[in-house]
């Protein structure tokens, strides 16, 4: 059986020659099933190790869907960590770069007004973590009038920190018509 490859998703030649640049040849497993139903704008809940390549798995979809021409955000994700917010906007700024997908990463311990400022201009996706998010939401800062994508990544994570009334308060505030992905380690009941 041949290892398949990235080109079986019918991707943009900005997306396929960005994850060539990254030297991704074949998709991981979780990225073979993830990929095809979130480019059909299919909600989706995903368990999978860490490591697994849940990152690209959301990246690659929401990079080919975004709408560059579109200057408002497009897909918001939120991660329980600083840490992590600021490895997905570098992951999925390479994985958007030939396409010029801008990606902003908001999160504490890092100045509201720079933030406020970067907000301001032309942003593709956001990734943050959910108090910072929800203020910036509350504060008019980041616009949510033109989001499509919500992900909440390490959704296990988000609930055993406590993050779960910011994040449903931040679902609150965004269009009913979106798809919505959940992206954990594998979760006790």
């Amino acid at each position: 059986m041949s290892k398949k490859s990235f080109n079986e998703f019918a991707l943009s030649n900005d997306i396929t020659k960005a994850l060539s640049f990254l030297n991704f040849e074949h998709p991981t497993p979780v990225q073979k099933k993830v990929i095809p139903i979130a480019l059909e704008k299919k909600d989706l809940i995903v368990k999978s190790q860490t490591g697994s390549g849940k990152t690209a798995a959301f990246g690659i979809p929401i990079c080919e869907m975004i709408e560059w021409e579109e200057n408002k955000p497009q897909a918001l994700i939120l991660t329980p960590t600083r840490e992590l917010a600021a490895q997905v906007k570098e992951d999925l700024g390479l994985i958007g770069k030939f396409k010029r997908i801008k990606v902003a990463a908001i999160f504490g311990k890092q100045s509201f007004v720079k933030q406020k400022i970067e907000l301001s201009q032309k942003n593709h996706i956001v990734v943050g973590t959910p108090g910072r998010v929800l203020d910036h939401i509350q504060k008019g800062t980041l616009g949510v009038g033109k989001l499509q994508f919500l992900v909440i990544d390490e959704a296990d994570e988000m609930l055993s920190m406590g993050f779960i009334d910011q994040v449903e308060a931040i679902i609150e505030k965004l269009p009913q018509e979106r798809v919505t992905s959940l992206f954990s380690a594998p979760f006790p009941e």
